[in-house]
């Protein structure tokens, strides 16, 4: 009888295993699919919105313009293009160094002005960190993805020194929803930009105001489109006051970079929505179906049989 007992043992036991085989296989599979809705969430998401070591972009622009070198002569008009272009340079931690470049030139080929600078950005904030770049900048060089409240500054390239940037509207456009800002500056001293001149710095100092709007897609916090009016001028160094306009601009995005930037800042949007939404929703929502209709199941199969 005693012979008997691990046989009788192993025959209890089995039942057992056989009946936690089923449990396993209700309760694994969600838990592996909410484990990689998560690591999707919180490494992939961040990952796609964080500024890459590899960043690079081109922007075309378009002016037309008016100009004269001295106060007393006669202004001359002409469209211009404008070409901006970022790239990293290198990136440490969450600190990228952007060397940006812009220059415009006019439709016979002629250089009308152009400078490059160096810009310690945030790769996730995409804000001017000071103590990087060459010079000590605030503000926004770039607009960061999941944009929220309203950025009140942007310092680029495309002006000497920060804009002041105010939320103006929410609009539609090309199916995307983009919040649209309007900029503003003035009294912006770029007498040691024109010091090429005549005159400048030794009689007269340049200043320079400036408006227009930023077009600017929230989710990938692309900058689609820009307008821009602006003007420099002369200034009465004894006085400070403008003594007369010396450079007149209508600026805006060309329409090729417009519409590379619409295609960029979709193809950006979707994967930050795929990755930070939709594939951990439906990866959690597949893990609740599984473990239901597995629970089910199981309810179903330990129900006794009828004699």
């Amino acid at each position: 009888m005693e012979a008997d007992a691990p046989h009788a043992s192993a025959m209890v036991n089995a039942p057992q295993a056989r009946r936690s085989i089923p449990f396993l296989w209700v309760l694994a599979p969600p838990a592996f699919l909410i484990v990689t809705a998560a690591i999707i969430r919180l490494s992939l998401g961040p990952a796609l919105e964080r500024l890459p070591a590899d960043y690079t972009a081109s922007i075309i622009l378009e002016s037309d313009s008016r100009f004269r070198q001295t106060p007393d002569a006669a202004f001359a008009a002409f469209h211009q293009e404008g070409r901006r272009v970022d790239q990293v340079l290198s990136a440490t931690g969450d600190v990228a160094i952007v060397q940006s470049h812009i220059d415009w030139t006019t439709d016979t080929g002629q250089v009308n002005y152009q400078t490059t600078g160096l810009y310690g950005v945030d790769r996730k904030t995409r804000q001017n960190v000071a103590g990087y770049g060459d010079l000590s900048r605030s503000g926004q060089f770039m607009f960061p993805p999941q944009l929220k409240g309203v950025a009140d500054e942007v310092w680029d390239p495309y002006y000497g020194g920060p804009r002041h940037l105010a939320f103006d509207r929410n609009e539609v456009v090309d199916g995307l929803t983009l919040a649209v800002y309007r900029f503003t500056i003035a009294d912006l001293d770029e007498t040691k930009t024109y010091d090429y001149l005549p005159d400048v710095p030794e009689r007269f100092g340049v200043g320079t105001d400036g408006e227009g709007f930023l077009w600017v897609e929230p989710v990938s916090g692309t900058l689609v489109d820009m307008t821009d009016n602006g003007h420099s001028f002369f200034v009465d160094p004894a006085t400070g006051k403008s003594i007369g306009d010396f450079s007149v601009w209508q600026a805006r995005y060309s329409a090729r970079s417009k519409a590379d930037l619409f295609g960029m800042a979709t193809s950006v949007r979707l994967r930050i929505l795929a990755a930070k939404i939709w594939l951990p929703v439906a990866l959690l929502a597949l893990a609740l179906a599984w473990l239901g209709i597995g629970l089910l199941r199981l309810r179903r199969g330990a129900r006794p049989r009828a004699e």
